[in-house]
């Protein structure tokens, strides 16, 4: 059902429509059992080679996603597999959601985006971070805590602009 969901998303961008069709398949192969799994490691090689090595998009294929994901020029595109995303997102080129690193073990949190979050190109959202749904993350901005549900988020860093009642913050006290 995934499938459908991202390939309307996608209509109009070919090369998102191949993406997230290759990931929807690597996806559900890495949700199988071990003997069925281990069959399926060669299409993951595949995937990791065509998509991330070819085309500059780190998607893994144990990387939980919603339905509904959009790819707008898909280039550059980084996302931890600990990471998970929620229905009906947009991710632009440039993006990195990943962990804070703390140490070499790469054991910190990932974020949680919500359900229909826009995310402007180059965008960085790092670390143990939550981003509530109908949220807008502004292009370049690098987001290191959380973010109430419709929120408008810009800057590095990232502070909120606006609330899901579409009031403009004292700017004074946000610090632009």
């Amino acid at each position: 059902m995934s499938v459908f969901c991202d390939w309307n998303a996608n209509r109009a961008n070919p090369k998102g429509r191949l993406v997230m069709a290759a990931f929807r398949l690597a996806n559900m192969a890495s949700r199988m059992g071990k003997p069925w799994r281990y069959l399926a490691y060669p299409y993951a090689i595949a995937y990791r080679v065509l998509v991330e090595w070819f085309l500059g998009i780190e998607l893994p294929w144990k990387l939980t996603v919603g339905p509904g994901l959009r790819l707008d020029h898909a280039q550059a595109l980084v996302v931890n597999d600990k990471a998970r995303i929620g229905a009906n997102c947009i991710l632009r080129n440039s993006t990195t959601i990943g962990i804070n690193r703390t140490d070499f073990s790469y054991s910190g949190k990932a974020p949680v985006i919500g359900d229909r979050v826009d995310i402007g190109a180059n965008c960085v959202v790092i670390g143990d971070v939550e981003i509530g749904d109908d949220s807008v993350i502004g292009a370049g901005s690098v987001v290191t805590k959380s973010f109430p549900r419709g929120s408008v988020i810009v800057g590095n860093p990232a502070r909120l602009l606006r609330s899901v009642a579409g009031d403009v913050k004292d700017e004074v006290a946000y610090g632009s």
